[in-house]
């Protein structure tokens, strides 16, 4: 190519770039050189007035929480002799346990939470006794599944469904079990 041919290209690519970057200034329609004005309110003026102070708030007072009875009349003599007779030396430990008294006591929840199955007596006794020693309302019950028997620890009863899984998650954050919330039934103290 000869020296004019590309000035003449290099031109026209020139003219070309102009177009693309001024022509849309161009044909917005917007002028660059208004000014835009804000009208600022003025700053409120305070109240240098003092505020009255609210009188105290007078509650009612609160009415005297019933007492929990150690042992219900009817719930021991009938819950702690039945199971020692049937299961011998072996389910002794488990029935002077509060298995019916203690839940029965506090019967107006409908939620508890089960820690763990133990086969073994002891282990079940002693977590029973770590929670109560912690302040939890914790009881165990002892069952059959298929030819060998059981213990269960629970805490509980609570009010609600919502309350239960709460304290779920406080034991599980507390000592690492991931309870399952379940069904209480007041009558038996069992799920």
């Amino acid at each position: 190519m000869d020296d004019k041919l590309k000035q003449r290209l290099i031109g026209a690519l020139v003219l070309i770039i102009a177009a693309v970057v001024f022509l849309p200034m161009l044909l917005s329609g917007q002028d660059e050189t208004v000014r835009v004005e804000v009208e600022v309110p003025e700053a409120p003026v305070m109240d240098d007035s003092e505020i009255p102070a609210q009188a105290p708030l007078e509650l009612p007072d609160p009415e005297p929480v019933p007492s929990m009875p150690a042992v219900a009349d009817g719930a021991e003599p009938v819950a702690v002799p039945e199971p020692e007779p049937e299961q011998a030396p072996a389910a002794a430990p488990p029935a002077p346990q509060p298995e019916v008294t203690a839940p029965a006591a506090v019967a107006s929840g409908n939620w508890v939470v089960q820690l763990g199955s133990f086969s073994s007596t002891a282990n079940a006794e002693s977590l029973r006794e770590t929670l109560v020693s912690q302040g939890y309302n914790a009881y165990t019950l002892t069952a059959r599944v298929d030819a060998s028997e059981i213990t269960r620890v629970f805490v509980g009863p609570v009010v609600d469904r919502a309350a239960a899984s709460k304290l779920r998650d406080e034991l599980a954050k507390r000592h690492g079990m991931n309870g399952l919330v379940t069904a209480y039934d007041a009558g038996t103290g069992k799920r």
